[in-house]
């Protein structure tokens, strides 16, 4: 909480680490190369929220890293490709 009673202000830094390292594990593990997965199924999306874990994936699709498959659905339905740029993570490229 802020001094000021509202909700604290997300923490993008921590929610894009933890959402690039979640989608690379989701990727070693699968037994499919483009793994999809529903955006309510990530873990990330305790951090700070379905809103904001949205936010972060289209920057991630922006980066080639996911496609977001069904956008014309609300983004509680959406369902993400995860593209194999996500080994970038592994090489700290993002």
């Amino acid at each position: 909480m802020n001094p000021k009673g509202g909700k604290s202000p997300c923490d993008f830094e921590t929610l894009y680490y933890h959402i690039k390292q979640e989608l690379l594990e989701i990727f070693k593990n699968a037994d499919r190369p483009i793994p999809r997965v529903k955006i309510k199924e990530l873990k990330s999306a305790e951090i700070c929220g379905l809103v904001n874990l949205a936010k972060v994936l289209l920057y991630l699709e922006n980066l080639g890293v996911v496609t977001v498959v069904n956008k014309e659905y609300y983004f509680q339905e959406w369902e993400i490709d995860i593209q194999p740029q996500v080994l970038d993570v592994l090489f700290e490229q993002i």
